[in-house]
């Protein structure tokens, strides 16, 4: 009975070393498979990514200012228009603007859109146009002639500053 019992032993333990053989090599399998999936499933998503994905070009804002840049351009004369995003006037501004620039004479213009949260501090309902950026307050829209690092002329709503761009785009 004793070398039957080895027998059934030996017959056991060979039963489980090709068990764990064969799941060995299942889960290899199994691996592969998973890894080859992966590797197919990325480059289609990369070969796809790359073909639809519209590329832009950065473009950097040099008409756009914020109020705390003001005084602080490098030209000596220069205009700056402070309007809300919304503004009805906005597309009329954007034309008297373009006829101004075609003459040969003409000053840089800087735009500076109160709906910036950086230029929220500077709108208030009592105006204060002043030379010192600290105090300086706008209460509506308003077009600023700057001269050496002073404002010369300004002009608040849009019916002052389309009459005034109107003159100078002439």
């Amino acid at each position: 009975m004793r070398n039957n019992n080895n027998y059934n032993n030996r017959l056991i333990n060979d039963n489980e070393t090709s068990f764990s053989i064969k799941n060995l090599f299942i889960i290899l399998i199994i691996i592969l498979v998973v890894l080859v999936g992966f590797y197919f499933i990325t480059k289609y998503v990369l070969e796809n990514k790359t073909e639809n994905r519209n590329v832009q070009e950065s473009i950097i804002q040099k008409d756009k200012i914020i109020f705390g840049q003001l005084f602080s351009r490098s030209e000596s004369e220069y205009y700056a228009i402070a309007y809300y995003d919304n503004s009805k006037a906005k597309s009329l501004y954007d034309k008297y603007i373009a006829e101004y620039k075609k003459k040969d004479n003409h000053l840089k213009v800087y735009e500076i859109n109160l709906n910036e949260s950086f230029n929220k501090n500077f709108i208030s309902k009592n105006e204060n146009i002043v030379n010192n950026i600290e105090d300086f307050k706008v209460a509506d829209e308003t077009l600023l002639k700057i001269k050496e690092g002073k404002v010369e002329i300004h002009k608040t709503g849009s019916n002052e500053i389309n009459a005034y761009l109107k003159e100078i785009s002439k």
